[in-house]
């Protein structure tokens, strides 16, 4: 393997944002999110994961910003996969936070619930109850509740002026390709550092 390049690197020209995580329902619901183009693997997370971003919405947790490609734009020339020129509001594709996007979705459509003792008593309108406890979906928290939610849950994005799908992709690549994941070891070695042990 060679990482070698017949020219020299160009820049992505990624620009960060801070975002409140309800305005991806606006641009979902509006139809303006591309949640899956072909280099993007499946939805995978399932409800722990899912809680956790909520806990991290909640604690103040920095989450890791989703990048946006944003094809209706003079930079983007790929159009056999979208013509910029066209009617359609689908040109903002996820290159990289679709789980978190999803997870958002999900959160405020009232599909998944967290532990009600994350919330003020005066948040709480509708809990269910489990074996960990009452919890409480979006949906059953009161209008004040979700209110101060909407404010508090921030999802930073970065939008990227990338000119086709071979470049999100290999941007995807990039982002999604360079590290090392973490082991179960690992993580059982911090859950026992975190419980004092």
């Amino acid at each position: 393997m060679t990482r070698q390049t017949s020219a020299p690197l160009a820049s992505h020209n990624l620009a960060a944002m801070d975002r409140e995580a309800y305005g991806y329902v606006i641009a979902h619901r509006e139809g303006e999110l591309i949640l899956n183009p072909p280099y993007q693997r499946s939805p995978v997370w399932d409800d722990s994961q899912r809680i956790g971003l909520v806990r991290s919405w909640m604690t103040g947790i920095p989450i890791p910003a989703v990048i946006i490609n944003v094809r209706r734009s003079v930079w983007w020339t790929d159009t056999t996969i979208f013509d910029p020129r066209s009617d359609d509001p689908a040109s903002d594709a996820v290159v990289d936070g679709q789980q978190r996007i999803r997870t958002t979705l999900a959160w405020f459509a009232g599909d998944f619930a967290v532990p009600a003792s994350w919330f003020e008593p005066d948040m709480v309108a509708a809990t269910e109850n489990t074996d960990d406890g009452p919890y409480v979906r979006y949906s059953g928290l009161t209008r004040i509740g979700q209110t101060w939610f909407k404010r508090q849950a921030k999802l930073p994005y970065i939008e990227a002026k990338l000119a086709t799908l071979r470049e999100e992709a290999d941007l995807y690549l990039i982002v999604n390709g360079q590290g090392v994941p973490q082991t179960d070891a690992d993580m059982a070695n911090a859950a026992r550092v975190a419980k004092g042990k």
